[in-house]
This record gives structure tokens, C-alpha cells and sequence, in this order.
């Protein structure tokens, strides 16, 4: 099994007796490999255990925006949502949802260019004392693009 990450072990270094490592990962391309240090040189364990954990936190981080996104992409295509659709095509998809808290995910999954079109069309063309739109003008943050 590939291995991609790898301990890096630098040479001493002249007036230091202690080894430094690092992780690393393993690069191949085009039939040449390289192992690329991804960590700062760390002289003892709690120093790496460190750099790991911070590796760690980016991963979960990227974890859970990718897992947003996908959320989203799945939301959306659930619900018929095309790139090539105009804000009213995709207020009457909205609007009619009839669950108040799978209306504002929806809505707060499309990105945020479109969000602003549809809540530009909803507080501009439809009346917002009643039905959805009521609702919508009620929880639209216009400082964020998101309903609360």
C-alpha cells in the first residue's frame, strides 16, 4: 500500500547533537518521486505532536467545508436548481417547500451570488406580507446573504 506520509529525517546539523524530523509526503510525478517536508523541523516529540495536530485541524477543516459543499450540491440537485436558472425560476422552487426549516437550508445552500439575486427579486417584485416571501423578508440577513 502507498504510503503518502513519511517521517522526514534531516541530517545534524553542524554544533547540534539532536536529530530534527518532520512529516512528509510523498510526491510522484511523471516517474520521479520526491518526499517534501509539510511540517516545520521539530527537535522532540511534543514539537511534532504539535505540527501533526495543527495538520490535523486543516484536514478536518477542509473535512467539513467539502462536506458543506456536497451538502449543498446534493440539496440543490435535489430540487432541480440548474446554473442557467434566473432568480423567479428559483423562488418558485422555493416558495414551494412547504417545511419552514428546509425552505431557509435551501435558500442558504444556493451560493452566495445567486442568494443575493433571489432575495433581491423577492424583496423587490413579490409582496413580503404574506406566504413565503413574508417569511423570507423576516429571517433574510442582508449584511450576511443567509436567512437566520
Amino acid at each position: 500500500m502507498f504510503q503518502m506520509f513519511e517521517l522526514v529525517i534531516e541530517p545534524k546539523k553542524e554544533g547540534l547533537t539532536d536529530t530534527e524530523v518532520s512529516l512528509g509526503v510523498r510526491v510522484k510525478i511523471a516517474g520521479h518521486e520526491v518526499l517534501c517536508p509539510v511540517t516545520k523541523s521539530c527537535g522532540d516529540r511534543t514539537a511534532l505532536e504539535l505540527e501533526v495536530k495543527r495538520m490535523v485541524d486543516q484536514l478536518e477543516a477542509i473535512k467539513t467545508k467539502a462536506g458543506k459543499l456536497f451538502e449543498s450540491s446534493f440539496r440543490q440537485g435535489k430540487l432541480g436548481f440548474r446554473p442557467d436558472m434566473t432568480p423567479p425560476e428559483i423562488w418558485a422552487v422555493l416558495s414551494g417547500i412547504k417545511d419552514e426549516s428546509e425552505f431557509v437550508q435551501s435558500f442558504n445552500s444556493l451560493d452566495e451570488t445567486m442568494r443575493r439575486k433571489v432575495a433581491e427579486h423577492v424583496l423587490t417584485r413579490c409582496n413580503i406580507f404574506s406566504g413565503k416571501a413574508a417569511v423570507f423578508s423576516s429571517r433574510y440577513d442582508d449584511a450576511t446573504g443567509v436567512m437566520e
